[in-house]
């Protein structure tokens, strides 16, 4: 397999099937925890906050358990293998941790969770998500199918997806154990959908207590999922993990921000493929354009000297227990694990042929 992974992924997504959500088919679910630290301490002038007082409906009782800390999916061998080695797909096989299941057909999404990922696959029969756990069970959910694509929590057992509708959206957010609807919260959405009108194809951010929705103005509703108190700030969230942002304006300018109060805590630049964040959101994998192709960092988020990726793409992500996964340019059957401090592993991807060249990689949305 001669070609390098930056073509092969460009003649991939051409072919990955998208669904087309039904906006006004669904509209119904929200909550979500609080979380737990800030990257700096600033006033919230800027803010603009509002409790919404109708459209929001949650369910009492549900999802009231112990600190996040203690749910991710560390404490047994699986659990462990799961933090330390990520989720992937090639094709139909979905490796969580060190167990690999077969899907069918193969999954398009995968978003990582405290107790595994949910993967979403259209067409075929059977429910489109399905909970795939470190251990190997598969269990579907009864997300409705046209949730166009949910984002997951990876210290929480939770999903959340946007249903865009005409000048507003409903966000719900789903108990992948419980397989339940936490609650439905509705924010307002200026015009058809999100993005200009153009499209209703827009994730969203859950990371603990708050659900982010950015709007085609480039702001952001965060919103406590279990009071409904809504707060719009000025930043377009493309990745939210412990209260930090990672946002892109119009200008192709990114930024690290303080998710709960819109401050600006660092600018990365222009010249950016890729900004994701771990999911303690103390560090940045960064992916920049130079004259040479791509190059890929670990760096602090509050700044700090980098450590340089040998190998890596924009096709990158992070496991939950903080390591960066991500199959190599020139390897493309080689997939490269590394810890912050740039200490990296490989192992060879059994599965990758020239019909199945990519490995999709947890929390990373493929469209086409």
């Amino acid at each position: 397999m001669a070609e390098r992974l930056t073509d092969l992924l460009h003649h991939t997504v051409d072919g990955v099937p998208v669904p087309h959500p039904d906006a006004f088919a669904i509209a119904a679910a929200g909550r979500a925890r609080r979380t737990r630290r800030r990257v700096g301490t600033v006033a919230l002038a800027a803010a603009v906050v509002a409790v919404v007082g109708v459209g929001v409906a949650v369910v009492a009782g549900l999802d009231d358990g112990p600190a996040r800390s203690s749910q991710v999916a560390t404490q047994d061998p699986a659990g462990k293998a799961y933090a330390e080695l990520g989720a992937f797909s090639v094709g139909e096989h979905v490796s969580v941790g060190d167990s690999t299941v077969e899907l069918s057909p193969a999954p398009h999404h995968l978003a990582q969770t405290s107790v595994g990922v949910v993967t979403q696959q259209h067409g075929g029969d059977g429910a489109p998500f399905r909970l795939v756990r470190p251990d190997g069970e598969v269990s579907p959910l009864s997300i409705p199918a046209d949730a166009w694509s949910v984002s997951g929590d990876p210290h929480h057992p939770r999903v959340a997806w946007l249903v865009p509708l005409q000048n507003e959206g409903w966000v719900h957010v789903w108990d992948v154990v419980g397989d339940q609807e936490l609650a439905s919260l509705r924010v307002e959405l200026p015009g058809d959908t999100p993005e200009g009108g153009k499209s209703g194809l827009r994730e969203v951010q859950l990371d603990g207590d708050f659900v982010h929705v950015g709007t085609d103005a480039r702001t952001v509703h965060r919103v406590d999922w279990r009071t409904g108190e809504d707060q719009e700030l000025p930043f377009s969230p493309v990745d939210v993990h412990d209260g930090v942002a990672t946002s892109f304006d119009d200008d192709g300018r990114w930024t690290l921000v303080d998710a709960a109060t819109g401050e600006v805590v660092r600018d990365l630049g222009r010249r950016i493929e890729t900004v994701k964040l771990s999911p303690d959101g103390e560090h940045v994998l960064v992916v920049r354009f130079d004259d040479n192709g791509s190059r890929a960092s670990i760096e602090p988020t509050t700044g700090g000297t980098a450590v340089e990726l040998p190998g890596f793409t924009g096709l990158s992500s992070w496991t939950v227990g903080g390591r960066v996964v991500g199959q190599l340019d020139r390897e493309p059957a080689t997939l490269r694990r590394c810890d912050v401090d740039g200490a990296c592993t490989d192992a060879t991807v059994s599965w990758i042929d020239d019909a199945n060249p990519i490995v999709l990689p947890a929390d990373y949305l493929m469209v086409g």
